[in-house]
């Protein structure tokens, strides 16, 4: 029975963090087209290079915990 709630739950998990590691994602590559459009118009692209550190960084951490996930996923799975 655990190794059934063990498996639903890294099922949600980790399609939780896929879902987290795609919509980040999206929103690195839209910040970047902004600074891009920014930068053409001769515009200031700090604050949008701000945001961009910013979205990077939370890329990063999202990356981090989906491996988290696939790693205490699969040890379980072997451990069963």
């Amino acid at each position: 029975m655990q190794s059934t709630h063990i498996g639903i739950w890294g099922a949600v998990e980790l399609t939780k963090a896929e879902r987290e590691v795609a919509v980040t994602n999206a929103l690195v590559d839209l910040q970047r087209q902004l600074i891009e459009h920014l930068d053409q118009a001769g515009d200031d692209t700090s604050s949008a290079k701000v945001v961009f550190d910013s979205l990077l960084r939370s890329l990063a951490l999202s990356v981090s915990h989906r491996q988290w996930l696939r790693s205490t996923i699969r040890a379980q799975a072997n451990a069963a």
